[in-house]
């Protein structure tokens, strides 16, 4: 059997990105040199798995796995860090995997000095002056791949010389069935496949902590059976809400129906957090879910109300 078709074997959805990364590691195969791919999607959406399984592809001149290694960006100062620490100890003059995660906190500088090194048009070879010296890169030996939540932020020169892969959104079936994966061993009844899907912030990252809530539970009860009771006293115990809210955003959608609508600034002064935490970690899933909408101010719609009911009884 080609290996190639066992790859990604371990993920569940997105096929097509699937198919693309396949086609570039039979490319790599055929020894051309990988596209300098951006993954973008939201917080746990499984960027950094598809990179993960993509490492496991490809091979040195010996035939051998090549090293893997993340960098996450925010923890990049300045180009000097990045040589030193990063470029000369693990990529020059090797064979390996690159993972640039978070890639909008890359510093201007880098950013500049990644916009040379990603020039491969011409050649996959990129000699690269530094300082007083040349770095080279061959990217049939070496592979560099970014990240990002915020593909907004990138550097648009820098993003034009990438190629794009953005994760689409799950399924519920395939959320479902990546609960089911990361539990193989339990049996699942009733509708209850249905009501854990619904109680998931709509990711790979939210199924499989769900799965593993699951799976220690099970544990604990010595039950390889798993019901809708078993899942109305694991929410209990582990203070899982319905469609994944938590309790800030509770606390959001209560402000709203007892207040009326409110600016961003009144909820933050009000719950005492950042008009940013709100936006990006509590909003973002409201709206989604179309709980609540923004016209200036933010107003809690009636499948809010409703959803809210629901989470009080």
């Amino acid at each position: 059997m080609n290996k190639n078709n066992t790859a990604f074997a371990n993920i569940i959805g997105q096929d097509a990105i699937k198919s693309r990364l396949k086609f570039a590691i039979q490319a790599a195969e055929s020894g051309r040199p990988l596209p300098h791919f951006l993954f973008v999607g939201p917080m746990g959406s499984g960027k950094t798995s598809f990179v993960r399984e993509l490492a496991k592809q490809l091979k040195d001149g010996e035939g051998k796995r090549r090293s893997y290694f993340e960098v996450n960006c925010s923890t990049i100062k300045n180009l000097d860090q990045f040589m030193e620490q990063i470029v000369m100890p693990r990529i020059f003059d090797r064979d390996c995997t690159v993972l640039l995660d978070e890639a909008h906190c890359l510093p201007k500088n880098v950013v500049m000095f990644l916009l040379t090194v990603f020039n491969t048009e011409k050649s996959h070879i990129r000699v690269v002056p530094y300082g007083e010296s040349e770095v080279t890169f061959d990217f049939c030996r070496q592979s560099i791949h970014l990240a990002t939540t915020e593909p907004d932020k990138l550097f648009k020169p820098l993003k034009s010389r990438l190629e794009t892969l953005a994760l689409a959104t799950y399924k519920p079936t395939e959320l479902a069935e990546i609960v089911q994966h990361h539990v193989p061993d339990v049996e699942f009844e009733d509708n209850v496949v249905e009501e854990i899907v619904q109680s998931l912030r709509g990711t790979p990252r939210s199924a499989v902590q769900m799965a593993r809530k699951i799976d220690d539970y099970c544990s604990i009860k010595g039950r390889h059976i798993f019901d809708s009771f078993d899942f109305a006293n694991l929410s209990s115990i582990a203070d899982i809400k319905a469609h994944g809210l938590d309790s800030v955003e509770i606390s959001i959608l209560s402000l709203l129906q007892e207040r009326g609508e409110m600016t961003l600034n009144e909820i933050s002064a009000t719950l005492s957090l950042s008009r940013t935490s709100l936006m990006n970690d509590h909003e973002h899933h409201l709206l989604k879910k179309g709980f609540m909408r923004v016209q200036g101010k933010r107003k809690i719609t009636p499948k809010g109300v409703e959803v809210l009911k629901y989470v009080k009884k």
